[in-house]
Parts: structure tokens; C-alpha cells; sequence
């Protein structure tokens, strides 16, 4: 479900800029209109733990990125209804896998990383999301940027910490579903091993 609430917000590309912080779309919008490197994160490398919940369940979220996010791995551990879910999504070369660690089945896709490039944001996604800057805000000793959202077409509305594109803090409502998402670990430019982003050799893929 957590992946599932990050692609209906992540459809197209988006950005968040630590420069300037007034509340306006305008500001927004003049940013992403900048040339951008395209690297997802503006830094090399990162894991950020989190604690999250989503309609009244604790989930385990843990985020690892190496090569300024051209390589991605999302882990989520969570029980609903007594049933235990883990789940791994890693983003690579164009692809994204979504593996279930206990069935030990996967599959493969074409697509981008499910969750929000803030350092790529278009005028478009902006306008439509109703994206604004509010300003400057601490958080585990970062200085984030905060963003709000209210974006009408998903009913979800929200705000967002980000540093150097990575969310620290998401606290989105969509009418019944709401969903917290705080860190309370993150490893700024870590090495990063490269079975970190390799698809276990007893997880059978089925490609789509």
C-alpha cells in the first residue's frame, strides 16, 4: 500500500530546491523550470529508516540509494490481519522489481524509482499538485525544505520534509487513507554494497 501511495503522487518527475522559501507556486514552479543534473537525490548515497503508518499500522520502511539514486532498494515489513508482508522494490538500469521475501516470487517492469524525485519536478506536476514552499524546517539535524500539497484530482493533501531530495517526513491524508512517514535514522553518503541492489538468487522473477 505504502509503494502504492508514493506512484499515485510520483507519476511524472518532481523537485525540491533549498533555495528561498516563500509560500507561493510561483517560487515553485521558477525552480523547476531550472536546468537540472536529473540525478534523483543530491547526494551520492543514503539509507534512511523510518518509521511509518498507514491507516492505524506500523510499518518498517528502510531506503537505500547509491549513484545519486540511479540505483534504489525500498524494504517494507508490515502485519495486516496477522499475516506478515515483506516486500523489497529496487529500481536499476530502467527497471523496477517488486519482491515478495517470503513467496520468494518477483516481477520486473519498465519504470522509474515509485518514489518522488524531488529534485526534478516539472511546471507541470507543480501546477497540478499545487505544490508550494512553506518555508524552512529542522529535522535529525537538517535543515529540509518543506513542501505542501493539495492535490485535488487524488483528493491527498499534505506536507513534505525534504533534504537534498530526500523525504524525511511525509504526513499525507487522502479523505480515509492517511499516511505518516518519519525517519528516525538517516546515513548521509554511506558506501553502499552492490548486492544491495542484486535480486536474490532463490526469488523467482516473472517479467511484465
Amino acid at each position: 500500500m505504502l509503494i502504492v501511495l508514493f506512484c499515485l503522487v510520483s507519476c511524472q518527475n518532481q523537485t525540491c530546491d533549498n533555495k528561498g522559501s516563500d509560500n507561493n507556486t510561483s517560487e515553485v514552479t521558477s525552480e523547476a523550470s531550472k536546468e537540472t543534473s536529473k540525478s534523483r537525490y543530491a547526494i551520492k548515497s543514503g539509507i534512511v529508516e523510518y518509521k511509518t503508518e498507514i491507516m492505524g499500522m506500523a510499518t518498517k520502511q528502510t531506503l537505500t540509494f547509491d549513484d545519486y539514486g540511479k540505483k534504489e532498494a525500498t524494504d517494507v515489513e508490515m502485519e495486516m490481519m496477522g499475516t506478515k508482508i515483506h516486500t523489497v522494490t529496487i529500481t536499476r538500469d530502467g527497471f523496477i522489481y517488486t519482491l515478495d521475501m517470503h513467496k520468494k516470487t518477483g516481477t520486473k517492469i519498465n519504470g522509474n524509482s515509485p518514489n518522488i524525485d524531488f529534485e526534478n519536478l516539472s511546471e507541470q506536476i507543480v501546477n497540478d499538485m499545487n505544490l508550494k514552499k512553506e518555508g524552512k524546517e529542522e529535522f535529525l539535524g537538517k535543515t529540509c525544505e518543506k513542501i505542501s500539497i493539495d492535490y485535488t484530482k487524488m483528493k491527498m493533501k499534505g506536507t513534505f520534509l525534504v533534504y537534498k531530495g530526500v523525504a524525511l517526513k511525509v504526513d499525507t491524508d487522502m479523505g480515509t487513507m492517511k499516511m505518516k512517514l518519519v525517519a528516525d535514522k538517516f546515513v548521509e553518503n554511506p558506501e553502499i554494497p552492490a548486492e544491495k541492489f542484486e535480486i536474490p538468487a532463490d526469488i523467482t522473477i516473472t517479467v511484465n
